[in-house]
């Protein structure tokens, strides 16, 4: 019988840091172990592969909840593309979501498009101020330079 390797299983654990290998162990043998070396290989592959998929899963949600943030973003004018400075400046504000974009959670990730869809619906992000600036008419004064007190 060859020798089991288990860096797959710890790399995905490491992917998942809510996961309890002991949890998960006990789960998959029914309650019999919580040692990885006594779990026979169906019952480790089949662990492996349920985790696997759940993180497939959740990357693929992550990248999708990231998707719509970023296009209402962009609805609320700030450039996107190839722009992560500003992104980061954007998100990272408190009043917006408190964290830099790529450090934002599925949860959080909601949570900010949910927040931002409020902010497109009331007028954007500077709610009528926009429209008000242009209402007041400029005034334009030329000074020529022999005019400037030396």
């Amino acid at each position: 019988m060859a020798k089991r390797v288990y860096t797959k299983f710890y790399a995905l654990l490491r992917k998942n840091p809510r996961i309890d290998k002991d949890e998960m162990v006990l789960q998959f043998t029914d309650g019999r172990t919580t040692h990885l070396t006594q779990m026979t290989d169906a019952e480790y592959e089949e662990m492996v592969a349920t985790i696997e998929t759940a993180t497939n899963n959740s990357a693929e949600e992550l990248r999708r909840w990231r998707s719509s943030a970023l296009l209402r973003i962009g609805r609320l004018g700030i450039n996107t593309i190839d722009n992560w400075a500003g992104i980061n400046s954007f998100v990272s504000s408190p009043k917006i979501a408190g964290k830099r974009f790529y450090d934002l959670t599925v949860v959080e990730l909601q949570e900010l498009v949910r927040k931002l869809e409020m902010i497109i619906n009331k007028g954007g992000l500077h709610n009528g101020t926009e429209q008000a600036r242009q209402d007041v008419p400029m005034t334009v004064v030329h000074i020529r330079p022999s005019e400037v007190a030396s």
